[in-house]
């Protein structure tokens, strides 16, 4: 079974997406901080990752870029109510980087999560 990790510090998003990612037939495991996930073992063992990028302690972006130096690749895919002037930097954009902002449609999450995951192979 393909595992998603969920991490949100919202919990209204985490029960809503949870929920979703379960109906379609996926293991989905979520946090509510990056602190949260980088402390479980499981997470390196995750086929895709869903972030929010404005966490509290280290965000999105400071998380993907941990798990990037411990030499993971796991697809990661960001979601933020959050953009504009203080957009935070992220050295590993790149023109695949997946980016839905919230309110997004179920259709878009559940398409960049295969699209994501057929990067993977």
């Amino acid at each position: 079974m393909v595992r998603i990790a969920l991490i949100d510090d919202e919990l209204s998003m985490r029960k809503a997406i949870g929920r979703l990612l379960r109906s379609n037939g996926y293991a989905c495991v979520t946090y509510d901080s990056g602190e949260a996930a980088l402390a479980d073992p499981e997470l390196l063992r995750m086929d895709c990752l869903v972030v929010d990028i404005h966490l509290g302690g280290i965000n999105g972006f400071e998380l993907c870029e941990h798990i990037h130096r411990l030499g993971s690749r796991i697809p990661h895919i960001f979601i933020t109510a959050h953009i504009g002037a203080n957009f935070p930097e992220y050295p590993l954009l790149t023109d695949k980087t997946i980016l839905l902002i919230k309110p997004f449609d179920e259709s878009d999450l559940m398409e960049s999560i295969e699209r994501s995951l057929a990067t993977r192979l």
